[in-house]
């Protein structure tokens, strides 16, 4: 199996698969080695970005292990989300301990922003506006919630997650990169949800390489069989990866799985 994270590694400069990524990737394929996109994007918009220029994927993981969908099938076969108390309870904490966090929720098929998190992130990482429309009024906390965002002005991602780590419990707290934070349930992690679908299809860890860049890479990294940072990966990345490749402008995702094919 191959398994990747999106921007930072499988993607170039413009969050695009370039070319030659692409053909790498599906030579892979259609050597017969399972391929799987594993990254913070929800499938929503993920799904279309990485497959956009023809990559053949299996399976695409999304909100950093929350949710599985088979690409063959466009089936959604696995969702995990919060009970709706922990997400209320959660804000609660936060608001109580500093009321400058701003929230972003992922429900179900639908993101949510709050005005005060709209004012610090206004657009995606393509740079497109974040939907005004899908705001909600302050003080509202949606339903099903897979995924949690949460932001401070004054506050960088690292910083976030340590103010994060007492109330999270034993649900996960990570970054992609922004500085904003993000929560997941417990068992919403890459590794933790790469290691289910490799329990489903008979695979081990040793037949797993794994590629990243950033701090919602660790546990995929750990994991694999075959751990490979980013020569652009954060130095916490290198550190726990079995190796490190070139960049993801230098196309160090396909050198790789060149050299496998």
């Amino acid at each position: 199996m191959i398994a990747t994270d999106l921007d930072g590694t499988f993607f170039g400069a413009d969050h695009r698969p370039e070319a030659r990524s692409v053909a790498a990737m599906n030579a892979a394929q259609a050597a017969g080695i399972i391929c799987v996109a594993v990254t913070g994007r929800s499938h929503m918009g993920g799904i279309p970005l990485a497959t956009s220029t023809g990559a053949e994927l299996d399976w695409f993981i999304g909100s950093n292990g929350g949710h599985r969908v088979n690409l063959r099938t466009r089936e959604i076969e696995e969702r995990l989300c919060f009970a709706d108390a922990e997400v209320a309870d959660l804000r609660r904490r936060l608001e109580a301990e500093d009321d400058g966090f701003a929230f972003g929720w992922e429900a179900g098929d639908q993101l949510h922003w709050e005005a005060p998190f709209l004012e610090l992130y206004p657009n995606r990482l393509t740079g497109n506006a974040l939907r005004d429309e899908d705001r909600l009024s302050d003080g509202t906390t949606p339903t099903g919630v897979g995924k949690m965002f949460v932001a401070h002005p004054d506050l960088g991602h690292s910083r976030l997650i340590e103010r994060l780590q007492p109330h999270v419990g034993h649900h996960h707290a990570t970054s992609s990169g922004i500085n904003f934070a993000e929560v997941t349930p417990h068992g919403a992690d890459k590794g933790t949800a790469l290691a289910r679908l490799c329990a489903q299809l008979d695979i081990v860890t040793e037949e797993v390489v794994a590629f990243g860049d950033n701090l919602n890479d660790l546990t995929m990294l750990e994991w694999a069989g075959r751990g490979v940072a980013m020569g652009n990966a954060l130095d916490e990345v290198k550190a726990v990866a079995d190796e490190t490749t070139s960049t993801n402008i230098d196309f160090g995702v396909a050198r790789i799985l060149e050299e496998l094919v």
